[in-house]
């Protein structure tokens, strides 16, 4: 079920899955880079969910505002609308690859378990043996 799609992203729900699906295409940054973050937290809290697939195999860098704003903001967000298990399909572009690896290692402890893949199957495996396991966030 496509719930959302601009220029740079696109967010569904995939029912065999059940999980919340975000696909990047390029660069977006401020406001649109916010707006397909939210809409996924949005569309989780929606179907109850708790495991996101986030596809950022055609992503681009991560510019410094919006970094701050995933620590500052967005972490708890996407916990508080049902978050615990998230696998990232890593980008295919190099400086990509550092700029997300550079975010999510500036992060520190998340309040949900997050992996990284570079094979899609891979990652739909991980994500589908996950449970809803429940973690104070803090």
């Amino acid at each position: 079920m496509r719930y959302f799609e601009s220029k740079h992203g696109k967010v569904s729900w995939d029912d065999e899955l059940r999980s919340v699906v975000i696909e990047w295409k390029g660069f977006a940054y401020g406001e649109e880079f916010q707006t397909i973050l939210l809409k996924g937290a949005d569309l989780l809290k929606l179907r109850y969910g708790s495991k996101v697939l986030m596809d950022i195999r055609e992503g681009s860098a991560i510019k410094a505002e919006d970094k701050a704003w995933i620590g500052e903001f967005f972490i708890r967000r996407a916990y508080e609308s049902g978050l615990r298990h998230l696998a990232m399909l890593e980008p295919h572009s190099a400086i990509a690859r550092m700029s997300v690896n550079r975010t999510v290692e500036g992060l520190g402890t998340l309040p949900y378990r997050q992996e990284s893949f570079e094979d899609r199957d891979e990652a739909v495996r991980w994500l589908s043996a996950q449970g809803r396991e429940l973690r104070a966030i803090g």
